[in-house]
């Protein structure tokens, strides 16, 4: 048999059982999010991440607890003066936007 017919069989065997896989990871997938909805798929991954970030985030700062003191009170005085009103300047900023005006 000539060797580019035989490799040219081998190749369309595989490609026909690739595709036979991607059939069936179709048809498993299909019927999965007819089972569990997409919204509901994407919820419960959303908190899968966020379990993992908190658990991380917790085991963090047990290992390193005073930076974590020091990280908290420095997020604090951060989200403190952001809430409070920021710069305490009561000035406008319309100055900052004199380019685009026109004379």
């Amino acid at each position: 048999m000539n060797p580019h017919l035989r490799q040219m069989e081998e190749d369309r065997a595989l490609r026909d059982a690739a595709r036979g896989l991607v059939k069936n990871d179709i048809a498993h997938l299909k019927g999965d999010v007819e089972e569990k909805g997409i919204v509901a798929r994407i919820a419960s991954s959303a908190m899968m991440g966020v379990g993992d970030i908190v658990g991380e985030g917790i085991e963090l700062a047990e290992r390193h607890k005073p930076a974590s003191y020091g990280l908290g009170a420095v997020f604090a005085v951060v989200l403190g003066s952001w809430a409070l009103g920021g710069g305490g300047s009561d000035e406008s900023d319309d100055e900052d936007y004199a380019w685009d005006e026109k004379d």
